[in-house]
């Protein structure tokens, strides 16, 4: 049995503040060993729970946070970017049984610790057939188009009702309470990886194989740019239709396709900053 961890660091039990999520200082070493710890009850429950291979993806930031050095020996590590799966890169790569999301966070314009979708600085609103967008949506789209089924997300209590509602049967750690955008009430680091543990046992024991029926191709982008400027860059990419000031649309038959399309938003919207 195979299973791939898609890892952030915002949905991490201790994390609330900007600066533990960039590199640089001290507060984000700490974070980073916090979710170096989670993940590592993640891939311990999966293996105790009968996974024979399990693949991490570094999915944070410049996605190399987790320091191979400090993980399960068991597991395999992808790290680094650019990637044409992002969050989900490998999961083409070879069939996997489930899918943990570890760490996630609510979607842009939503409530929740830190909640943003790919890039908080430039996406307002990521929407996908009228519906908003966490990344936990997107990236779990992509898996089951892989035949992978998401078996676990672990976050806080406003991602825990997301989840709950658009994903029934789907296994949820809650790690810590919103309070605002940048600050929680946290379970201890020990408490939120003994849960993770448990969940990740159940979810592999169980292996609920609900298919996700949120979104089917053809898949209809709409973005809504936090400034102006970045949708006119935005629409420079052929394909890419302006509807108004700050909004582009864009139509795919896969979601690798948007996946990567979000991710040259966000690099180009780096040069807008």
């Amino acid at each position: 049995m195979k299973i791939f961890i898609s890892a952030d660091i915002e949905g991490i039990a201790g994390v609330c503040a900007p600066e533990q999520c960039r590199a640089g200082n001290i507060e984000y070493e700490k974070a980073r060993a916090l979710m170096e710890q989670e993940v590592n009850a993640a891939i311990a429950g999966a293996f105790e729970a009968g996974a024979t291979h399990v693949v991490v993806a570094d999915s944070h930031g410049s996605m190399t946070n987790l320091r191979s050095a400090y993980l399960d020996p068991r597991a395999e590590l992808i790290q680094s970017k650019p990637r044409p799966f992002s969050m989900v890169e490998g999961i083409d790569h070879q069939h996997f049984d489930g899918l943990f999301l570890i760490g996630y966070h609510s979607a842009a314009g939503e409530q929740g610790v830190l909640a943003h979708t790919i890039n908080g600085a430039a996406f307002y609103r990521v929407t996908v057939n009228g519906l908003a967008m966490a990344e936990a949506d997107l990236y779990s789209a992509s898996a089951l188009e892989h035949g992978t089924p998401l078996l676990l997300v672990s976050g806080d209590d406003k991602l825990q009702s997301w989840i709950e509602k658009r994903y029934p049967g789907v296994s949820y750690c809650c790690v810590k309470r919103a309070i605002t955008t940048t600050s929680a009430q946290s379970l201890s680091p020990q408490s939120a990886q003994q849960q993770i543990h448990a969940a990740a046992f159940e979810a592999v024991n169980r292996l609920t194989t609900t298919a996700n029926t949120l979104l089917k191709p053809p898949y209809h982008l709409q973005l809504e740019a936090t400034k102006p400027v970045m949708a006119d860059v935005f629409a420079l990419i052929p394909g890419v239709e302006q509807l108004d000031a700050r909004t582009v649309s864009y139509t795919a038959s896969e979601m690798k396709t948007l996946i990567s399309l979000l991710g040259a938003f966000s690099y180009l919207a780096s040069t807008q900053s």
